[in-house]
């Protein structure tokens, strides 16, 4: 998986960049930044390519509103609709797949939804939604923030 990673890093960096400049700015996710990879695979990378890379950790939609204002080479996040979107207006040409969330529902022990044991997170959501049991979630424009909702709003 790091491989492929660091095979598609290589692949987003534009041959004038290349040509041009020996560092590159990546707007990204604090949860990529925090899970270590970019500790693992940055080093690798500039050996080398000879290019520093500079990450900008950030929510999902604060990355790519930096990215709209051109600030940063490449954006590493996981929203897909959102990325889509970020092609569709014209700011890249091309998203790649590296890496996917899992979501972890945690609550009280309780359990008001009844969810215990459920194995599908989008069936978990949508009975949170019609259990009427409370439901908190992030809410600093991450990648994570709307995909709970989505889960929730397709299946109920």
């Amino acid at each position: 998986m790091n491989l492929i990673a660091y095979l598609i890093l290589l692949i987003l960096i534009p041959t004038v960049l290349l040509a041009s400049d020996k560092s590159i700015l990546v707007q990204s996710t604090t949860s990529t930044k925090n899970s270590g990879f970019y500790d693992f695979i940055l080093p690798l990378f500039t050996a080398d390519s000879g290019i520093k890379v500079n990450v900008v950790a950030v929510g999902t939609g604060a990355a790519i509103k930096n990215a709209r204002n051109c600030d940063g080479d490449v954006l590493l996040v996981h929203s897909p609709e959102d990325e889509q979107k970020f092609i569709a207006d014209g700011f890249s040409t091309k998203r790649y797949n590296i890496m996917h969330n899992d979501f972890v529902i945690v609550g009280p022990v309780a359990d008001p939804a009844g969810i215990v044991g459920m194995q599908d997170v989008g069936l978990a959501f949508a009975q949170i939604a019609t259990s009427g049991a409370k439901f908190a979630s992030r809410s600093d424009g991450s990648g994570t923030q709307p995909r709970s909702f989505q889960y929730g709003r397709k299946l109920v």
